[in-house]
């Protein structure tokens, strides 16, 4: 799975991974399991991330069986 939501991680602070997970709401330790490939992100969460990283992961990049071409 290559996504930047991984590349998020690594560069983020605590405080900056919390809020992503509050702005996606969802929790940081259920981010962590996506950003590392063990679990998806759901339909709904994945548009969620896309709207609290302003575009910069996708819910392309995170869903491509659903949202791919």
């Amino acid at each position: 799975m290559s996504h930047d939501l991984l590349g998020w991680r690594k560069v983020s602070s605590v405080e900056e991974w919390q809020r992503l997970a509050d702005l996606s709401c969802t929790s940081p330790g259920y981010l962590n399991l996506i950003a590392y490939g063990h679990r998806k992100a759901s339909p709904a969460l994945a548009k969620r991330i896309e709207v609290a990283t302003s575009g910069a992961v996708t819910k392309e990049q995170l869903r491509p069986d659903i949202y791919g071409d």
